[in-house]
């Protein structure tokens, strides 16, 4: 799978945005495709029927989707979940709540509301993607439900309530084990499309020998260039950005299907099986065979 960019609105505008989704196929496989965005995205699963079976994906990071499942992820960090309906009898009640907003209208948010400023660590922290508690999800459960029905200004009111809630929370866990980060900057800008280009080149070829050499070919420019390009942009090197992508990649292999390991590491660009086994687990802290016993 490659992770491609969804664009949520158009408008520049654009500050937030709050849907809810429901699924009403009876015993259906979902995917949600492997994909990233410009914008921050809370997603809500509530599933108090237990009707859905499935797993989150987030960077290199996979985890189960339960009732109150409660997820961020930052600009720039791939994600995705796939599962399947496990009752023959719809009850409706399993679906999902998502807002999406905008890095600029956060900050605003940050200069207007200082008392606020925990703000900054939790989006700071979503480069990861993070997960919060229960009782947290069940609080902002209730915030999100009181939203239907509301003017857009008093929804905007209880969004930054539930922000301010998500910066709070100290018991929120880090999903990936290295960060996915975008730098906020004008969508047609060359910087822009400089990175997207950057970031298709690596979704197309990582499972090659490509180096950084063959990049900057690629995208005319110097290799002194694209290494501030990455650590600017991507907060790390081009070697660590793709050696993390590469063990996404074995993780959803990992998790999705029963490709021998060997197969796996070639598939993800590792030719050599010992260096396979060695930077996933110097990144998942556990071997690729522990990986595939815990989460297929």
């Amino acid at each position: 799978m490659k992770p491609f960019k969804e664009h949520i609105q158009d408008q520049p505008s654009f500050d937030w945005l709050f849907r809810e989704f429901h699924c009403s196929v009876k015993e259906s496989e979902f995917t949600c495709s492997w994909h990233y965005h410009s914008e921050y995205e809370l997603v809500l699963y509530l599933d108090p029927e237990e009707e859905f079976q499935g797993n989150y994906f987030a960077g290199d990071s996979i985890g189960e989707v339960n009732n109150n499942t409660l997820l961020l992820y930052g600009p720039g960090l791939p994600h995705m979940v796939a599962g399947r309906s496990i009752k023959s009898e719809r009850l409706n009640n399993h679906h999902t709540v998502i807002v999406w907003f905008a890095h600029h209208w956060v900050e605003r948010l940050q200069v207007v509301l200082p008392e606020a400023r925990n703000i900054k660590r939790l989006l700071d922290n979503s480069a990861y993607g993070l997960s919060f508690s229960s009782d947290l999800a069940k609080k902002v459960s209730r915030l999100l439900n009181e939203i239907k029905g509301l003017e857009r200004h008093y929804q905007a009111i209880k969004i930054i309530e539930v922000l301010i809630c998500l910066s709070d929370d100290i018991a929120a866990k880090k999903l990936s084990t290295t960060p996915y980060r975008i730098k906020q900057v004008s969508e047609d800008s060359e910087v822009n499309q400089r990175i997207e280009r950057a970031s298709r080149y690596i979704e197309n070829y990582y499972g090659d020998g490509i180096k950084i050499a063959d990049l900057c070919k690629k995208l005319h420019m110097s290799e002194s260039s694209a290494y501030r390009m990455f650590e600017k942009h991507y907060g790390m090197s081009f070697s660590d950005h793709l050696k993390q992508y590469r063990i996404g990649k074995a993780c959803e292999l990992l998790a999705s299907t029963n490709l021998p390991i060997t197969l796996v590491a070639e598939q993800t660009g590792f030719k050599n099986i010992s260096n396979f086994n060695r930077q996933f687990k110097e990144l998942k802290i556990m071997t690729p065979t522990e990986f595939r016993r815990r989460f297929n």
